[in-house]
């Protein structure tokens, strides 16, 4: 969603352009010389058509000098455009046109923390609280072997490059800030930092140590660094006043 300022008309445009040099800067230029405000914006290539790219912005049109009739004409006069589409995101200022949303090539849905306390705390109704830390840390795991083997095989990665994948990941899906310490491929073991780890912050302050599901995450993803299954401890966590986060990965004995 996109903030809206007072006196602010705000419309979303997506351009879809050729790759070739300068394409957006001549796109921007037209919006520019009429007078229209570029707020935000995202550009990525169009799978399976590798000539192609979309550049998607919320613009302010409060003052611009063009409606959106004569705008759409001038881009589409541009030779590197290929079409033009301009939306007024109404009655909410929800970006609408990167649906279906992705994750690499998968399809991917964004879901607030909110929802997932929500969830937790569905679950937690139903469940014992050791019911749910299994349920948890089993999901969990599932989803950091998937994430981890997706890593390794799209991109041929190994050992602490496929670690630095996992922590890119972590971030750019707003797992939290993920650190590796004293990993050691011999042991199977090492030390797992996470700043500002969603889970806890969804979950809120409790008496326990909450983050089963991320505890899992990362045993899956570090069964898969390794080469070998291991398990994950929760030593320290946000939600427990702590400062951040911290796994331990053992093996799997």
């Amino acid at each position: 969603m996109e903030e809206v300022k007072p006196g602010e008309r705000l419309y979303e445009v997506r351009i879809i352009l050729r790759d070739v040099q300068g394409a957006i800067a001549k796109a921007a230029q037209v919006l520019a010389d009429a007078n229209v405000t570029i707020k935000t914006g995202t550009v990525f290539y169009i799978l399976g058509k590798p000539e192609l790219g979309t550049w998607a912005s919320f613009i302010d049109i409060s003052k611009a000098t063009l409606n959106i009739q004569d705008l759409e004409k001038k881009l589409q006069g541009l030779d590197e455009v290929a079409d033009v589409r301009f939306e007024e995101p109404k009655p909410a200022p929800y970006e609408v046109m990167h649906f279906p949303v992705l994750h690499g090539n998968s399809r991917a849905i964004i879901v607030g923390r909110d929802t997932f306390a929500a969830l937790w705390d569905g679950f937690e109704g139903i469940l014992t609280p050791s019911g749910l830390e299994a349920v948890l840390y089993n999901v969990g795991k599932r989803i950091g072997t998937h994430t981890a083997m997706g890593l390794k095989d799209t991109y041929g990665l190994e050992n602490k490059d496929l670690m630095s994948a996992i922590v890119q990941a972590a971030k750019a899906l707003g797992w939290g800030i993920v650190e590796f310490q004293d990993i050691d491929f011999q042991s199977l073991t090492g030390t797992i930092i996470v700043k500002e780890s969603f889970e806890a912050r969804a979950r809120q302050k409790k008496p326990y140590k909450m983050c089963h599901g991320a505890r899992g995450y990362f045993a899956g993803c570090m069964g898969v660094v390794f080469g070998k299954p291991v398990e994950a401890v929760e030593v320290k966590c946000l939600g427990t006043d702590a400062e951040h986060c911290e796994f331990r990965i053992r093996s799997n004995i």
